[in-house]
């Protein structure tokens, strides 16, 4: 079961990030590659402000989220990438909660400063931190998704056995 929630994280974050890079090649394309191009900056509209200042470019049009999301996205699936290598797939352990509350601390901070206008984020400190928190929740995300799948198929094979 470890491997397929692997597989899993795996397939989706690679599909999710690939199409942020992938939509803005297919924009500078014709026919129907600007359409699906098009669908996709509607899709991802959804999660992120699409805010052209704040994204990155490829051939001259904008990614399908900004610095931060893009970060964020590709460091998740890096990180997905490496987990087998860094943790191994049996290991269900949980990391230190402190790293993800750091990791959170800083992309709030970055965030909250900038809203409340006591000091500007920057292209920079958005890429960065969005990098951060996207690198560190794998390592939370999939041994808990592994425990919380083991839970769930003991509980019906115990069903299953009482009746």
């Amino acid at each position: 079961m470890n491997k397929k929630i692997y597989f899993i994280f795996l397939t989706v974050s690679f599909v999710w990030t690939a199409f942020i890079f992938v939509i803005p090649v297919f924009a500078g394309m014709s026919g129907i590659f600007v359409k699906i191009a098009d669908f996709g900056y509607i899709f991802y509209s959804k999660t992120c402000h699409q805010i052209d200042e704040r994204s990155f470019f490829i051939l001259g049009n904008k990614l399908a989220v900004c610095s931060r999301c893009s970060s964020s996205y590709a460091a998740f699936l890096l990180s997905v990438i490496l987990y087998p290598i860094i943790k191994g797939l049996n290991n269900r352990n949980l990391p230190p909660l402190w790293i993800l509350m750091v990791s959170l601390v800083l992309l709030s901070a970055d965030v909250l400063l900038d809203v409340f206008d006591i000091m500007s984020n920057t292209f920079v400190t958005r890429t960065i931190t969005g990098g951060i928190i996207g690198f560190v929740l794998p390592f939370y995300l999939i041994p808990g998704a592994m425990n919380f799948s083991d839970e769930i198929f003991v509980k019906m094979k115990k069903k299953n056995i009482n009746g």
